[in-house]
């Protein structure tokens, strides 16, 4: 049974990455977007690794790529449930419910997929940094650790994205979302150290789990812990996905009631 149902979400987790990738719509924001801000900031903050709160790093572009692998894992969390909010509104959800399959594997299929979408997005926005200047002495582990930690982050957020969808139905609600997204990520030392946050956002970074997320993969691309700890950030990554996965299920749950 076990092995029956690992099969079902593995074929849904490659049913939701095949379709991320026949749809540019879904699939370019999560890779052209962080890029694009990437450059940005890379170009316009530079002066900041002067500045004597800044700590002394390798890079200043390996310094800010975690931000920029973090909010890929959150724009792919999200295209999640946009994919999924699709699905249900045009009634590819309905025929899966009417599948002899266990329910809980239609959610985990859907973040299977999403897992799959956050380890290339961080695998590629890690590798394309690094002619621009991006560099990464804590080595191939840092690379590797990072890249799950990603993953993770966006099955958290997928899962978020998917309750949100099961529960609404609504596809441009999901799309009305995008924005909300960039508010996680600011309220976050994504490109910027803790130290340099005003007051306000320094108070509000505490309470995202992204601070630890995003700190943690910084810690370990610069090979220094001082930067930021990966175990405080796997427990933040692996927190949020469980909570988030258990929200969904029950949101699936609430909706197979009033069917």
């Amino acid at each position: 049974m076990i092995a029956t149902e690992g099969r079902v979400v593995l074929a849904l987790g490659r049913r939701a990455l095949s379709v991320q990738f026949r749809k540019a719509q879904l699939l370019m924001p999560t890779f052209v977007l962080p890029l694009m801000l990437l450059a940005v900031i890379a170009s316009g903050t530079s002066a900041a690794q002067g500045l004597r709160e800044f700590p002394d790093v390798a890079s200043y572009l390996g310094f800010i790529v975690p931000g920029t692998v973090i909010q890929g894992a959150l724009l792919a969390g999200l295209t999640t449930g946009t994919a999924l909010a699709g699905d249900i509104e045009f009634g590819f959800f309905d025929r899966l419910l009417a599948a002899p399959v266990h329910r809980t594997s239609i959610v985990l299929g859907r973040l299977c997929g999403t897992a799959g979408l956050g380890l290339l997005q961080a695998t590629f926005f890690l590798l394309v940094a690094l002619p621009f200047g991006a560099r990464y002495p804590g080595g191939v582990p840092a690379v590797l650790a990072t890249v799950v930690l990603a993953a993770i982050t966006a099955v958290g957020i997928g899962a978020v994205a998917s309750a949100i969808a099961i529960r609404t139905g609504s596809l441009s609600l999901m799309q009305s979302i995008f924005p909300f997204v960039f508010v996680l990520l600011f309220t976050a030392p994504a490109f910027f150290p803790r130290e340099l946050l005003t007051p306000a956002l320094r108070d509000a970074a505490e309470y995202n789990p992204l601070t630890y997320v995003v700190e943690a993969a910084r810690g370990m691309l610069s090979g220094n812990d001082a930067l930021g700890d990966p175990l405080a950030g796997l427990a933040a990554a692996v927190g949020l996905a469980v909570a988030a996965t258990a929200l969904a299920t029950l949101a699936l749950k609430d909706r197979l009631r009033t069917l």
